[in-house]
């Protein structure tokens, strides 16, 4: 009979000394609200988005689509620099000197223009959209980057050239308004634009 008894005290002291689910849940775990962690989610879903829309730098805010095309097409490609006149003149617009975005083919999807460097070459390619999320490269203008003072820059700039603006055929001296945004690429002052039709870009200049 002792027995029984002692252990039941001790049974008894066991359980009393232990600590509760419920303390313990409640003290050392902490839930963040439903509601908190979607607006987490959200905000930093607008905050890519911002960037994407800002960066001027062509190895942000380019589509991982294009990303890949030039990776493929320009092996070892980078941003090249300008020479302080092509930065000067590019003040002068919205967009560019070294990316320019909008619908350039009149498909009502966002294209882009960028200027690139490869070796001692640059390069302006225009990347169109032909579906979502699917695009195709056309080379532009190519030409040797300028030596100024041992570094290799690039003396272009682009600009968007926009909807409704009067441009003359460099081929066949017929003026057109451009139906749909155009690629603007200037040098010294000196501007071309490339206008999308039937499948290609044409030169044409500006009429003032």
């Amino acid at each position: 009979m002792k027995n029984k008894l002692y252990l039941l005290a001790l049974a008894c002291a066991a359980f009393s000394c232990g600590p509760k689910n419920e303390e313990v849940t409640e003290e050392q775990v902490t839930l963040s609200p439903t509601d908190e962690a979607l607006d987490s989610i959200v905000d930093t879903r607008k905050d890519a988005l911002q960037t994407d829309e800002n960066e001027t730098n062509p190895t942000l805010p380019l589509p991982p689509e294009v990303m890949g095309l030039l990776t493929q097409q320009y092996t070892g490609w980078a941003q090249p620099e300008l020479t302080s006149e092509a930065k000067e003149q590019a003040e002068n617009h919205e967009q560019g000197p070294m990316i320019v975005r909008g619908d350039f083919d009149g498909d009502t999807r966002q294209d882009v223009a960028l200027q690139l460097s490869q070796n001692d070459q640059l390069i302006i390619v225009a990347a169109l959209q032909r579906q979502e999320g699917i695009y195709t490269l056309q080379k532009l203008k190519q030409d040797i980057l300028f030596n100024d003072r041992g570094k290799l820059k690039s003396m272009y700039y682009l600009y968007a050239v926009e909807e409704g603006e009067k441009l003359r055929n460099e081929q066949t001296m017929t003026e057109t308004e451009a139906p749909y945004k155009a690629i603007g690429i200037g040098i010294e002052g000196n501007d071309t634009v490339y206008l999308y039709d039937n499948g290609t870009f044409g030169t044409f200049s500006r009429v003032e």
